[in-house]
């Protein structure tokens, strides 16, 4: 019985935890949205476009670099993240968050941060995209583990 608690204990506590990366992960996004705006609404009026002409996102393809790498990035946090949220709730409703979830959903976390500012700035892929594949793989050892433990 002691043993159960004990789980259960851990997992509640880990599960915050967990929440915690979640809603860092939204956040970021958020601020990603608002840094964007800004740097892309200044590029706009310095190229003289008006909001009407981002009708279409290829008509904004005569702005600078910077602001286009960072559309891409905010367009990006749309991608893998939507299925960070939703297996970390499903870690989080299976009731079986532990630290190794928790380590993979922060660290998640901060390879998304860290792509993000890499792609703002300088966006060489050949760092790029291990940034990437980091994230990935630590989401994938999350899902790999639920899913050993659903299959029994």
């Amino acid at each position: 019985m002691e043993d159960i608690v004990n789980t259960v204990t851990a997992s509640a506590t880990y599960s915050g935890d967990m929440l915690g990366a979640l809603y860092v992960m939204a956040a970021w996004t958020a601020i990603t949205w608002i840094i964007m705006t800004f740097v892309r609404l200044g590029a706009m009026n310095a190229a003289g476009l008006k909001p009407d002409d981002a009708k279409h996102t290829d008509a904004l393809s005569v702005l600078p670099t910077r602001p286009r790498q960072m559309a891409d990035n905010y367009n990006h946090l749309f991608e893998v993240p939507v299925v960070f949220y939703a297996v970390v709730l499903a870690v989080i409703v299976s009731g079986s968050a532990d630290q190794i979830h928790m380590y993979c959903a922060w660290g998640f976390v901060a390879s998304r941060v860290v792509h993000s500012l890499w792609q703002w700035t300088s966006n060489a892929v050949a760092i790029r995209f291990p940034l990437f594949a980091l994230g990935w793989i630590l989401l994938m050892v999350m899902i790999v583990r639920e899913l050993l433990a659903y299959l029994g």
